[in-house]
């Protein structure tokens, strides 16, 4: 399989190509391919309190809110992970990370999604501000501090905050 040419078709908040493919047998074909910015997630840890601090937010996708780890995209001209983790959150829940580690990088969606996404496991303690999100990029942002052993068992929905639980289990 190989690619031979890429269009964009609409260019928004994201962008929609279209993409064109050739098997090994010669067939050609096409498929639609969401573009999006490579992201971070992190798992955010008061090691001090014993919780695990999440968010609660209205997400377009499913179009509901969901609960689930800090996440952000890697944007603007600083593309630095670990500083992009970091920025998120201060941003959403209003932590300073005191240390950080990255965990892995998988594709969130392979099938027709661009985007790259890096877990980190941050350790926080001092809480900078009430977080809640940027009011410039709308976010509406409910900070949840959940126990340890809640997190644990806690029936998720969401991907990367699977991730992060199955990792948080099996090391603390």
């Amino acid at each position: 399989m190989k690619i031979v040419g890429k269009k964009n078709v609409f260019d928004g908040h994201y962008r929609l190509n279209l993409i064109d493919l050739e098997s090994e047998k010669g067939e050609k074909f096409q498929r639609e391919q969401f573009e999006t910015p490579d992201s971070v997630g992190v798992l955010v840890h008061d090691a001090i309190k014993k919780t695990i601090v999440l968010v609660k937010q209205f997400r377009i996708g499913p179009e509901k809110l969901l609960l689930e780890i800090v996440a952000g995209k890697v944007e603007g001209k600083d593309q630095d992970l670990e500083n992009t983790a970091k920025r998120e959150v201060l941003e959403e829940v209003g932590y300073e990370v005191e240390e950080i580690v990255k965990l892995h990088s998988f594709h969130p969606a392979p099938g027709p999604v661009s985007e790259e996404m890096t877990l980190f496991y941050a350790k926080v303690s001092k809480r900078a501000s009430k977080g809640g999100g940027l009011d410039s990029e709308h976010e509406e942002i409910e900070v949840i501090q959940m126990p340890e052993a809640e997190f644990k068992s806690y029936e998720f929905n969401d991907a990367k905050t699977l991730i992060a639980q199955k990792w948080f289990t099996m090391n603390f």
